[in-house]
């Protein structure tokens, strides 16, 4: 089976826990309303017949792509030119821990499933987005 969602949305790295002055752990405000954002398009994308990937199907994530707004300092010459974003979020850790923690339990149960990523780019385009397709 294949699945393939596109979200209008702006990638954001997952920020570690953050802790009170008392101790106490929280989820900063702006990662659970883009958690919430993902949540949102990828139900209206889903097929109405979706059954959410069990945990012991393997998910072959065949692209992920996180797409930034160039920036206006970009000229026309370098905005007609394909150019990856060499700057923050990380994309190996960061930017995919809070993108793939918002799909569990929506599109599928455990990220453990996920075993193999054929393609993961980061770079610029005319809006903000994110782009996925899965092979289960």
């Amino acid at each position: 089976m294949e699945l393939e969602l596109n979200y209008k949305i702006r990638p954001k790295a997952h920020q570690s826990v953050r802790l009170t002055k008392k101790g106490f752990s929280y989820t900063p405000k702006n990662i659970k309303i883009y958690r919430s954002e993902i949540i949102r398009q990828t139900k209206l994308q889903l097929p109405k017949d979706y059954k959410i990937i069990e945990t012991s199907k393997p998910i072959i994530v065949e692209k992920l792509h996180y797409i930034f707004k160039y920036p206006n300092t970009f000229n026309k010459d370098q905005r007609s030119k394909f150019a990856y974003r060499i700057s923050y979020p990380d994309l190996l850790d960061n930017i995919n821990k809070a993108f793939i923690d918002a799909l569990e339990g929506v599109v599928f149960e455990n990220d453990k499933s996920i075993c193999h990523v054929k393609e993961l780019k980061k770079y610029y385009g005319e809006s903000y987005g994110i782009k996925i397709k899965l092979l289960y």
